[in-house]
């Protein structure tokens, strides 16, 4: 094994592991269904930068190479990375115009790759974004395939992937990765019997179809902000996967804004009305007391208040521990970030590494300087790390449970005022319910 895949398999192991501590919760549904040996060319959306291969990466169990946008190369530090996992450069007309020719080296290299055997990933969309929809699938994963196929690569197939995060920005977040339904190119080719610029046109449409069915897509992105109102309306358990929900609600918004837009916009209009009426009481559509009443109300305020007192001393060390290398990452992180969120937890990942191995390090020569005995050392860095977890999920939610349990207590003593509220999130529901009734019935007959 030469120095080259020593060094590059230690970086993907290292990515993977970063990314794995970033989003600790990532569930995967499909990944069986991408081959482990054999020419493989992973096509996923792009919501989340440089995260997004690694996830990728992950989800297949073996080695991916990446097309990425050559500028990133150039970066210090980053670009070694990129080298390091065996990322192929791809040169945009919108980065340098001279240099677009190149991409054909890049085009030739991946398909190269992909007659050895490898498995090779690229971002069809062509860039990273924020929007809640595929943006237009660009065919330079088609022209691949297709010159791959020619050039021996009988059993390649497509697959593709669509990474759905919770919030990509905040650490600890979820991550759905839902892995579609593989196209075998040789008989999608055969089947299709078309040929040259038709079959890329053709397999450029099948791509973007089959990308659709794995990501959370808006049809039309004017829709986004309602989005949220649907998942937490249609909430009804705690242990409900609000990822798995949102794609649902997606896909529903999709299919009756197309076929009944007035009943549509009737509804969002009620749901507006709704949720304008709730923030003015203080308070959110999913807060408990709209959800529950009774014992079962009681229930989840008397958990929620002993787990703030719980968590209240291990928090406060936690966060005096942790205040200055946090407070430095994200200063570090926010002067080099590009507007937007598509790379806010890679840069943070990136200034997060250095720092909080300082503070670390820092933390043992201090230890050992005042004679503290090495099970004693050791104890303090095992702990530190889960009081800074715990600091970090326990402050945002006490900023936010905190006004919402007093204004959850002062609707309490307006009873109409309440009595009003849940009855009309209530009636919204069982409109929603029926809604997804059709829903599901129309998703039957297909």
């Amino acid at each position: 094994m030469t120095k080259v895949k020593i060094l590059g398999g230690l970086a993907r192991r290292t990515a993977r592991w970063l990314v794995q501590i970033y989003y600790p919760k990532i569930k995967f549904d499909g990944a069986d269904q991408i081959p482990k040996t054999g020419p493989v060319l992973l096509c996923g959306n792009h919501p989340n930068s440089l995260v997004d291969p690694i996830l990728i990466g992950i989800t297949s169990g073996r080695p991916v190479r990446f097309m990425a946008k050559a500028p990133l190369f150039k970066t210090p530090v980053l670009g070694s990375v990129m080298y390091g996992l065996g990322m192929i450069p791809t040169y945009r007309g919108s980065d340098d115009k001279k240099q677009v020719r190149r991409n054909l080296e890049s085009l030739d290299s991946s398909i190269q790759f992909l007659v050895e055997g490898h498995a090779v990933g690229i971002f069809p969309e062509g860039k990273s974004h924020d929007a809640v929809q595929l943006e237009m699938i660009r065919s330079g994963v088609a022209r691949i395939a297709v010159k791959a196929v020619d050039q021996g690569a009988i059993d390649l197939v497509v697959v593709p992937v669509g990474l759905n995060y919770g919030h990509k920005e905040q650490f600890r977040s979820s991550v759905q990765v839902k892995v579609g339904q593989p196209i075998e190119v040789n008989s999608w080719l055969k089947e299709n019997n078309e040929e040259g610029r038709k079959a890329i046109r053709s397999l450029t449409n099948e791509v973007e179809k089959c990308l659709k069915e794995v990501v959370v897509h808006l049809e039309q992105p004017g829709w986004e902000p309602l989005l949220e109102d649907l998942v937490a309306l249609a909430q009804t358990d705690s242990e409900e996967d609000p990822l798995r929900l949102r794609k649902q609600m997606a896909d529903a918004m999709n299919y009756f804004v197309a076929s009944d837009r007035p009943r549509a916009e009737e509804v969002a209009g009620e749901i507006k009305l709704h949720r304008d009426a709730v923030s003015d009481f203080g308070l959110t559509l999913e807060s408990p007391i709209l959800l529950s009443s009774g014992i079962h109300l009681f229930g989840k305020c008397a958990s929620r208040i002993l787990g703030t007192l719980l968590g209240l001393v291990p928090a406060i060390l936690g966060l005096l521990f942790h205040m200055v290398p946090f407070v430095m990452v994200r200063f570090l992180a926010s002067r080099v970030t590009p507007p937007g969120r598509t790379a806010v937890s890679m840069y943070r990942l990136l200034a997060g590494l250095p720092v909080y191995a300082a503070w670390y390090f820092a933390t043992v020569l201090c230890a050992l300087w005042m004679n503290v005995p090495m099970w004693g050392t050791a104890v303090i860095v095992l702990c530190l790390p889960l009081l800074g977890v715990i600091a970090l999920n326990y402050w945002p939610q006490v900023r936010h449970s905190t006004p919402q349990a007093f204004h959850q207590f002062l609707i309490l003593l307006r009873r109409k005022d309440y009595k009003n509220l849940r009855g009309h999130q209530t009636r919204l529901r069982s409109k929603l319910n029926t809604m997804a009734g059709e829903y599901a019935q129309r998703d039957r007959k297909n």
